[in-house]
């Protein structure tokens, strides 16, 4: 497992907004970012795992497929699928911080994570499975369900949009 920091242009998000389930959450994930201070990364999946594991679901595909094409093609430089974490991570994106993930590629990386979680180093993701295969089940059937995508500077600039994030918090406008 491979900790980094991502763009917010680079993260698929998951399709759970609005409403904004917890400003309390968000405005601390925002007060610590502001004050230097680090914070739980978000756990992601590589857009080239989760896909290659979409297309094997065939018939399910099929029908969001053309959506997905289209936001890749329009989105060059999505790299990873977001497992949840959208208050720390619109804290970030309107601070103009990267984000800061976990990289989940296999069944040993989903292990570390159950550990992290039960040791309390590790409070977020919920679309994380007993292992690999069932969090990228979780995931494919979230898309299967919403059949579109966005990256989280464009969720974060709906947030902005409708009024979750205040105007005076912003740092930058999102891009």
């Amino acid at each position: 497992m491979k900790q980094t920091s991502i763009k917010p242009i680079q993260l698929i998000a998951m399709i759970d907004y609005p409403p904004l389930h917890s400003p309390k959450a968000f405005l601390a994930y925002y007060q610590k970012l502001k004050a230097g201070q680090k914070i739980e990364p978000t756990i992601v999946v590589p857009a080239t795992l989760a896909i290659s594991y979409f297309k094997s679901k065939k018939i399910r595909y099929k029908s969001y497929t053309k959506q997905l094409d289209s936001f890749l093609t329009t989105h060059p430089k999505v790299n990873f699928f977001m497992l949840g974490g959208k208050h720390r991570s619109a804290a970030a994106t309107i601070l103009d911080l990267r984000i800061p993930c976990l990289i989940v590629k296999n069944d040993n990386d989903i292990s570390l994570i159950h550990d992290l979680k039960v040791k309390g180093k590790l409070t977020g993701g919920l679309g994380v499975g007993k292992n690999f295969e069932k969090t990228l089940q979780t995931l494919e059937q979230h898309f299967f369900q919403h059949k579109r995508f966005w990256t989280m500077d464009e969720k974060t600039k709906a947030m902005i949009k409708n009024g979750d994030i205040p105007q005076k918090m912003i740092k930058r406008q999102t891009t």
